[in-house]
């Protein structure tokens, strides 16, 4: 390999910057239109008549086009690179969510949400992937949960815009149905816009791995495992049973996420306007807990800091069952809101890092594919507790299923990390403090 063939060492800092700053960027603004749909689009139903089953199913109906579109998304990541695969990703959401803005019947909801969920979905298969071709090893951890910290510092942005604009467009538009459209339909264009951004994400040449290594090819990390330690789709059994652990832990949170804005309205009596500003200030927060974490993370270890998370996530939800007045009630709802979006870039660094680097798409999808399913369950089972019931009882049973898949999670890691068949991994060991 001749010497022109790879960058030094100030240019490839200069180009590995750049590539995850495109890609913080890009991030940013596809989440535009996934904030504004998730706080307005319950509210958005209710103006045209709709009741919470509708809102149910449409939560169900974004998680099930997520789940028709994994099993692509991963392919056409391992294929096209990621980003190529998110370009895609953008313009199939941005069609569903705009198409969600205007349509006023319930079959024609399903269908927007289902195009749109199988756009968000391919978006969250190419995250993982997408970090691990412009992160180097040291980096991941940070950069990881960067990205997650700066999707809610942005979101909380995005939650407020979206709150206040039905108030300020709804008058000059035609009333608060109107209002609630712009506000749908400006987080739409936030996501389309978000393909420009990746124009200085160039993902050719040698990936991080390689230039550390002078460009030499990375070992697989299937390498000398027995052919038992496989199952289905060629990955191993032991990291398919953690995907399914970590389809149970997020199921605890497809229950209640969709629901957090009524419950706001309807058990604390806040206006709109309200709810948004405070779950803006809440996303704001967490985001700087988020950074945190990843910090502790770096220095602890992502399986450590999993664990500690998973404890803690339970009762949170148990206290806010039983939470009679606003003050507990919000701040329950900042240390829980805290939990999933901590856990998130652990679990995919845990993971990924398992994984050969040409299956990472892959396994992407099947992580993401725990998560359309937890969202899938979720939302339908959520909605119907919350018909059937009150919030008090979905946050109990939310807090139960919780407890189970944050055990199993973490004890299934564990199990792997002490596998005499396992590959070695950087992802559950603490780091070293030079770091």
């Amino acid at each position: 390999m001749s010497s022109r063939s790879l960058p030094t060492p100030p240019e490839r800092r200069a180009q590995g910057a750049a590539r995850v700053m495109a890609f913080f960027v890009a991030n940013v603004l596809f989440a535009a239109g996934l904030f504004a749909h998730a706080f307005l689009y319950n509210f958005y139903l209710d103006a045209l008549g709709l009741g919470e089953g509708v809102m149910g199913v449409a939560a169900a109906s974004l998680t099930a086009g997520g789940l028709a579109a994994l099993v692509p998304a991963g392919v056409l990541v391992d294929r096209i690179g990621p980003r190529a695969a998110f370009a895609a990703s953008a313009l199939v959401a941005t069609l569903g969510l705009a198409l969600g803005a205007w349509v006023t019947s319930p079959p024609t909801v399903y269908l927007a949400a289902f195009v749109a969920g199988a756009g968000t979905a391919g978006w969250r298969v190419t995250m993982g992937p997408f970090v691990m071709r412009v992160a180097t090893p040291a980096a991941r951890t940070r950069v990881f949960s960067w990205n997650v910290a700066l999707l809610l510092a942005s979101g909380a942005a995005w939650t407020a815009a979206a709150g206040a604009i039905p108030r300020w467009l709804g008058g000059a538009l035609g009333g608060e149905l109107a209002g609630l459209r712009a506000g749908l339909l400006l987080g739409a264009l936030g996501t389309l816009l978000s393909v420009a951004a990746l124009v200085p994400a160039r993902l050719g040449g040698a990936s991080p791995d390689e230039e550390e290594r002078g460009g030499a090819p990375r070992p697989p990390r299937s390498a000398g495992r027995p052919a038992g330690e496989r199952g289905v789709a060629g990955l191993p059994r032991g990291l398919l049973l953690a995907v399914v652990f970590v389809w149970l832990w997020m199921t605890a949170g497809g229950l209640v996420l969709p629901f957090f804005n009524l419950y706001f309205q309807r058990v604390h009596g806040l206006p709109i306007e309200r709810v948004g500003l405070l779950l803006a200030a809440v996303q704001g927060a967490t985001a700087l807990a988020v950074f945190g974490s990843g910090e502790w993370a770096y220095r602890s270890g992502p399986l450590r800091t999993l664990a500690a998370w998973t404890l803690l996530f339970p009762p949170l939800l148990w206290g806010l069952a039983a939470a009679g007045t606003l003050g507990p009630a919000v701040a329950l709802f900042l240390l829980q809101g805290i939990v999933p979006p901590a856990t998130n870039p652990l679990i995919d660094q845990l993971l990924l890092e398992r994984a050969p680097g040409e299956r990472q798409g892959l396994v992407s999808g099947w992580r993401n594919g725990a998560t359309e399913m937890s969202g899938l369950v979720g939302g339908s089972a959520g909605g119907f507790l919350l018909q059937h019931g009150s919030f008090a009882a979905l946050l109990a049973t939310a807090g139960a299923v919780a407890l189970a898949g944050g055990l199993g999670l973490v004890a299934t890691l564990r199990r792997l990390d002490r596998s005499p068949a396992a590959a070695p991994s950087a992802a559950g060991a603490p780091r070293p403090s030079g770091g």
